[in-house]
């Protein structure tokens, strides 16, 4: 169960961009490993009508990329809205900082969860 009792580590979806680039609530002054809870509030298929996108976060003014706990980027298609996700904000010592969410769907499980499987035997 995710508790998001601490406000400072809610962050809700207030825009999102065709390019898949999300605006939040609360996104500055986040610190490395700070606990990242997010709430898509805005439908994803109502802005992107093309194939699905990674999504990107600005955090603390920087675009960054929204990660699956396997590291793969998060497409549009991933998350539902009205559901809390929650993760981690990680500033690796080189590179570019990411926001890694624990709880969604990988993309092969959401693919063998959508895919249709036929059964034979007898």
């Amino acid at each position: 169960m995710v508790c998001c009792c601490n406000i400072t580590n809610a962050h809700k979806v207030t825009g999102l961009t065709a390019d898949g680039v999300l605006t939040v609530t609360n996104s500055t002054n986040v610190a490395n490993l700070d606990p990242f809870f997010l709430l898509l509030t805005i439908n994803p298929n109502t802005v992107i009508t093309s194939a699905p996108v990674d999504y990107t976060i600005t955090v603390n003014g920087t675009a960054v990329s929204l990660l699956n706990r396997y590291g793969l980027p998060i497409s549009t298609d991933r998350l539902r809205t009205r559901r809390w996700y929650e993760g981690r904000y990680i500033v690796p010592t080189t590179g570019t900082p990411y926001v890694i969410l624990l709880d969604t769907p990988c993309n092969i499980a959401y693919a063998l969860s959508s895919a249709a499987v036929v059964k034979t035997g007898g």
